[in-house]
């Protein structure tokens, strides 16, 4: 699948967490949030913990919130995946029934378009 992650979500209810650590602690947290995530969607049976062992400077409290933000992150990449692996399939079975994703759209659309007209005729009648 060509379909590869850009990013991962940072939550606002993290900040303190983060706001708690010294500036090269939080530097250390995100390097290995950023490595954790990356590596994750690739193979999900990496552990945050293999990763923070890359950051030996990273201290005990940022290693506690490094697993609280790395379980958001994991969470998030199997929903991710989840969804990827989902729109692939139907991708392969549009294509196996040769429907034209664009047709579909236009059709989509189109009916859109009667039932706001027989929306509006609907209340042109009342």
């Amino acid at each position: 699948m060509t379909n590869e992650k850009k990013g991962f979500i940072f939550y606002f209810d993290n900040y303190p967490l983060l706001s708690a650590l010294p500036m090269e602690q939080r530097g250390l947290l995100f390097s290995a949030l950023m490595v954790y995530a990356d590596r994750v969607w690739r193979d999900t049976s990496v552990t945050l913990e293999e990763v923070m062992d890359g950051f030996p400077k990273l201290s005990q409290e940022a290693r506690i919130a490094c697993g609280f933000m790395g379980t958001a992150i994991y969470r998030d990449t199997l929903t991710w995946l989840n969804k990827r692996e989902y729109r692939q399939q139907n991708r392969q079975r549009n294509q196996a029934r040769g429907t034209d994703p664009t047709e579909v759209n236009r059709r989509g659309r189109e009916d859109i378009e009667r039932t706001r007209k027989l929306l509006e005729q609907m209340k042109r009648d009342v």
